[in-house]
């Protein structure tokens, strides 16, 4: 990879690093027992225990963002080259597809209800906002990281 790729793959990286991470953060303080952003706490709860409880729901998305910040920053580090380009790159441009898509179409159902003023039982609509945009963001890094470090 040559100076100026890098030059361009560093920041996406790290911004979807801090995008990850502001996902996760979220995640985390509400698997510590925070209701920061929460409207209806009962209906909160049924839904995570719906998914499988905190560990699931709340946990392993932590983990999975952190995922995500690995995957990033492979592709931009040297300690990165111990696993195969193809599968570092692959795993980003599947996070393209996935975040980007999730993020993009949820983003815009939000968005859609707030003008609306649809009523949002769960969540407040700034925690839908910021979720989503943290989805969009991530995805976005993913492209432009895998795309500038092409060889």
């Amino acid at each position: 990879m040559n100076s100026a790729q890098h030059s361009q793959a560093l920041p996406a990286a790290v911004l979807g690093c801090a995008a990850a991470g502001g996902y996760a953060a979220l995640k985390a303080v509400w698997a510590f027992g925070s209701t920061f952003g929460v409207r209806d706490t009962a209906v909160f709860e049924r839904f995570v225990e719906q998914i499988g409880g905190p560990l699931v729901a709340l946990w392993a998305t932590v983990l999975l963002a952190g995922l995500a910040g690995a995957i990033l920053l492979s592709l931009v580090q040297p300690w990165g080259r111990r696993v195969p380009r193809r599968l570092r790159a692959g795993l980003a441009w599947l996070g393209f597809a996935v975040m980007t898509t999730v993020g993009l179409a949820s983003l815009g159902s939000t968005i859609a209800n707030v003008v609306a003023g649809a009523p949002f039982p769960m969540l407040t609509p700034a925690i839908y906002l910021w979720t989503y945009s943290c989805f969009v963001v991530l995805g976005l890094a993913f492209a432009v990281t895998a795309w500038r470090t092409r060889a």
